[in-house]
């Protein structure tokens, strides 16, 4: 038999895109057709999204919202091989809704609310329409379409795709008075799934709302689903389940989450011929990112990320009464690039790491600026040729992240033949072995506490350099290993046919 599937999400490159969600909702749906699965996407025309992509209009009707008809069209397009349903809707879609997210300054995720769970509603007469086996969405944004179906009985199994367990939709009770939602929290049966299970914080929980309507609920990586069952240890930088663990644990025991890692878009096959290629051009790419270090041949450590507190925190942590940056910078003959932008905090103690303070960099060129430290070089802007260089040209790729749920710069960094050295952490553990094993791609730390996992992660750094000076041979086996790994789409796609839609159809109704 062949499923039938209505893919919903707030995002789906080409089209739009603002995270990870945007990219695998962009590449899974081509890799489940061909699978087989007879799979439609359903995604909001954003008055931003290019005109090229957009076809005919197909449907149009009118949707009872926020006490008024919202007018709703439907629009063709396609994805590959795969339908588009394109919902335009001027008043929710276009405007100040022209982009696919955006938070009020007062009410964290108000107006995503407003946006999203009307994207919920208009939805509802597409189900209806198309009729699927199974409904699936991404996040807590759609998390509302579970609590409509529900209330409207309506029959199609309803898989959730958690990307990250830390974001929930999280609004005041007092706040939604009035709202459309509000109907979904007084309803005698949905109403008390939809509360936080936090009783004093008196808020709705979107997230909470789709976990516990969901048939099957997956995550983006094996690892991250372990994860999300256990509470979290600030004293191990460990981020758990963010209050929602012990409904997660539940789901675990019933057998209705599991984990299934993301695949990563590659641009070429991995051979030899390639493999010695791709050397070549890091050699180039490090020549261009040293040039302005007093010794340009050290090993360069490379960092790529947003300096937002999931990806950057650790390097600010004190460690002995110093950042860890400052422990990395004084190992001897490492070099350090960094490439990141954020939280107004983490920019200033980048500028702050280098003694100096320097003009706003505009060029490429002016990224390698010298600072009183030598072996030291940073930009904070968001540039795409940077990043490239520095996943290519630099020896090791760091990725320190408190948590991460699947992660996709350790592969491309591992497609460049530079080894990542990450925080053992959700999808890092899932995709990076350790060097000290046989099959060893990276290098990685972890820690019971908060002073290990500091000391781990500048331990490992000075391995790495130690071996990279030390054993070439075996650093370059460790290349070419995380070279030629795979995580192909086609491999994630497969998983998702087998261990989520297949038990989603035998789950039974609520």
């Amino acid at each position: 038999m062949k499923i039938k599937v209505l893919y919903i999400t707030a995002e789906c490159k080409p089209f739009s895109k603002v995270g990870g969600v945007g990219d695998v909702a962009g590449e899974l749906p081509p890799a489940l057709h061909k699978q087989g699965v007879q799979i439609e996407i359903v995604t909001p025309l954003y008055g931003v999204i290019d005109s090229k992509y957009i076809g005919a209009k197909t449907d149009s009707y009118e949707v009872p919202f926020a006490k008024r008809n919202e007018a709703v069209s439907i629009h063709q397009g396609k994805l590959q091989n795969v339908p588009v349903h394109f919902v335009k809707n001027p008043t929710y879609f276009d405007g100040d809704y022209a982009e696919p997210y955006i938070y009020s300054k007062n009410i964290p995720f108000k107006d995503d609310i407003l946006r999203f769970s009307f994207f919920s509603t208009a939805c509802l007469e597409l189900i209806r329409r198309s009729q699927p086996d199974i409904v699936h969405i991404n996040d807590w944004v759609l998390g509302y379409l579970f609590g409509l179906m529900e209330m409207e009985r309506l029959p199609p199994k309803r898989v959730l795709t958690v990307h990250n367990i830390g974001y929930q939709g999280n609004i005041g009770i007092s706040a939604i008075r009035g709202w459309d939602v509000n109907k979904i929290l007084s309803h005698p049966k949905v109403g008390p799934l939809f509360h936080d299970p936090h009783p004093k914080w008196k808020s709705v929980n979107a997230l909470r709302l789709a976990l516990e309507l969901a048939h099957m609920v997956n995550t983006v990586s094996p690892n991250y689903a372990k994860e999300t069952t256990r509470p979290e240890k600030e004293s191990a930088f460990f981020a758990g389940g963010k209050g929602l663990e012990k409904i997660a644990a539940r789901l675990s025991r019933k057998g209705k989450l599991t984990g299934v890692l993301n695949g990563f878009e590659y641009s070429f096959k991995p051979t030899e011929r390639e493999f010695q290629q791709v050397l070549a051009k890091k050699a180039e790419a490090k020549k261009s990112l040293s040039a302005s270090f007093a010794t340009p041949e050290n090993f360069l450590l490379g960092f790529v990320g947003r300096a937002v507190e999931q990806k950057f925190r650790l390097l600010t942590e004190e460690l002995d009464g110093r950042p860890v940056l400052e422990h990395i910078l004084d190992l001897p003959n490492v070099n350090v690039a960094i490439l990141a932008t954020g939280l107004p905090e983490y920019e200033i103690f980048m500028r702050n790491i280098a003694v100096q303070r320097f003009p706003d960099k505009t060029t490429y060129n002016d990224f390698l600026s010298i600072s009183s430290r030598p072996n030291y070089a940073f930009t904070i802007a968001f540039d795409r040729e940077i990043a490239k260089n520095i996943s290519l040209g630099s020896a090791v790729f760091l990725m320190p992240s408190l948590f991460e749920p699947c992660g996709i710069t350790q592969m491309e960094s591992l497609s460049n033949a530079t080894p990542p050295l990450v925080r053992f952490t959700g999808g890092l553990t899932d995709t990076v072995v350790p060097h000290n094993k046989k099959a060893g791609t990276g290098f990685g730390f972890a820690g019971r506490n908060r002073k290990a996992v500091l000391r781990n992660l500048v331990k490992t750094v000075k391995i790495a350099s130690k071996l990279y000076y030390q054993d070439r041979d075996k650093f370059l086996a460790i290349q070419r290993r995380g070279f030629f790994q795979r995580f192909e789409w086609s491999d994630s796609a497969a998983q998702y046919v087998e261990e989520v839609y297949g038990p989603a159809l035998n789950q039974s109704d609520r």
